[in-house]
C-alpha cells in the first residue's frame, strides 16, 4: 500500500462524504470506523438510526471489551436532525456542541459519524448544503473527524455535485480520496 493512501485507519481529522450503496457494506464501514476510533482511545459518536444502530453494535460488542463499549455514544439520527420539528441547522449545531462541549473542555479525543436522512422533503435539500458548509467550517476549526453518510438511491446528483464542494475527503467502497472539487470554507 502507498504511503499516501488514505485509509479510515490513518486518517485523523477531516469532512468525509460517503455515498454509500448496500446496508451490509455500510455497516462494515462504520464498525471499522469504530475499531479504529477505540483503538486510538477516542470515544466515537454515532449519529445513526434505531434500525441499524444495533446490527452495528452486534458486531461491534464481539470485538470489545465493556470499558471499550461505553465509549461508542449513539445519536438518534431523527432526533438529532429533527427534534426541532424541522431541519434547522442552528438548532442541530447546538444540540450538538451541547453533546460535545464535556468532551471538547475536557481534551477528550472523539470522532463522528453523521448518517443524515430526510423524508422527501425539497426544503431540506435546500438547506442541507449550506448546514454541510457550515459543518466543515467547525470541522476544520477544531481539527474533528467527521463522516458524513448518505445513501445514494435517494441523493440526487445536483444535490450530490454540491455536497462533494464540502467535504475534504471521499469515501467509496474501496478507498477515501481528496476531493477535487472541495471549496475550503472561509472564516
Amino acid at each position: 500500500m502507498d504511503q499516501n493512501t488514505i485509509t479510515l485507519q490513518n486518517l485523523d481529522k477531516g469532512h468525509i462524504f460517503y455515498l454509500n450503496k448496500n446496508v451490509e457494506e455500510y455497516i462494515d464501514k462504520l464498525v471499522t470506523y469504530i475499531l479504529t476510533g477505540i483503538q486510538k482511545g477516542e470515544h466515537v459518536f454515532l449519529i445513526e438510526n434505531d434500525r441499524i444502530f444495533p446490527l452495528v453494535m452486534e458486531k461491534v460488542e464481539l470485538k470489545l471489551n465493556p470499558e471499550q463499549i461505553s465509549k461508542i455514544h449513539h445519536i438518534n439520527n431523527f432526533d438529532y436532525y429533527f427534534s426541532s420539528g424541522s431541519f434547522n441547522p442552528p438548532y442541530i449545531f447546538n444540540y450538538l456542541n451541547n453533546i460535545l462541549d464535556y468532551y471538547m473542555k475536557n481534551k477528550l479525543p472523539f470522532r463522528i459519524w453523521a448518517h443524515v436522512e430526510w423524508a422527501d422533503d425539497k426544503e431540506v435539500q435546500k438547506i442541507l448544503v449550506e448546514f454541510e458548509k457550515e459543518a466543515d467550517g467547525i470541522i476544520q476549526d477544531n481539527n474533528l473527524l467527521l463522516i458524513c453518510a448518505y445513501e445514494e438511491e435517494r441523493m440526487p446528483n445536483f444535490l450530490k455535485d454540491e455536497l462533494i464542494t464540502c467535504h475534504e475527503f471521499i469515501m467509496t467502497e474501496s478507498q477515501i480520496v481528496s476531493s477535487t472539487k472541495y471549496v475550503k470554507k472561509e472564516c
